[in-house]
């Protein structure tokens, strides 16, 4: 016995098609009415903007902002004596020698030899003489080298000239013994192996 309530539906192949067509239709038009409806709302003014995102106000900076003023260390604050250790045994800091740059640089060619600007005047005649040597080399051209990478970590030296297979000598002074010791002290933190000399 058959239910009198249920009906069966059969569809052909076209009529599948057709509704198949009908819902793409459907689809379609409510995606581009989406699509004119969204051209027609405005954006958010941008102080809402950061008011809805805050994270993102304080990462993007105002373009129109002007620029803090640049600031600059006070003159000496930065010079490398100050900055630098003193080595055990130095004499106080009134007497130990603080080497500093040249205010000009000398030609390669002729460089200008003079002794540090900064070097105290010894107390005792007796003590008094003492170099301390970073370098010595057979030419002219390999002390000048050696002399301009002493300048460019701030310290000055000279080139003196004497006899025998390295008669270009890379030396600063005069200093007292225990001033030169402690000159040698601070450039063998520098990397390199002066010794103290008459």
């Amino acid at each position: 016995m058959s239910d009198q309530g249920f009906r069966e539906v059969h569809l052909s192949g076209k009529q599948v098609v057709f509704l198949f067509m009908a819902c793409a239709v459907a689809l379609i038009g409510t995606f581009l009415l989406g699509v004119s409806v969204g051209r027609h709302v405005e954006p958010e003014p941008a102080a809402q903007q950061a008011a809805s995102n805050p994270t993102e106000a304080a990462v993007d900076p105002n373009p129109n902002a002007p620029l803090p003023p640049k600031t600059e260390p006070k003159p000496g604050l930065l010079d490398y004596p100050k900055l630098q250790d003193k080595p055990a045994g130095a004499a106080p800091s009134s007497t130990t020698p603080v080497p500093t740059p040249e205010p000009s640089t000398p030609p390669a060619d002729q460089p200008k030899p003079a002794p540090p600007a900064a070097s105290p005047k010894p107390a005792a005649e007796s003590d008094s003489g003492w170099f301390v040597q970073v370098n010595s080399f057979a030419t002219r051209d390999n002390a000048v080298k050696e002399q301009s990478g002493l300048k460019a970590k701030g310290v000055t030296a000279a080139i003196s000239v004497t006899s025998g297979k390295t008669p270009y000598r890379v030396r600063l002074g005069p200093f007292s013994h225990v001033e030169a010791n402690g000159v040698k002290a601070n450039l063998e933190k520098l990397g390199y192996k002066p010794r103290v000399t008459r």
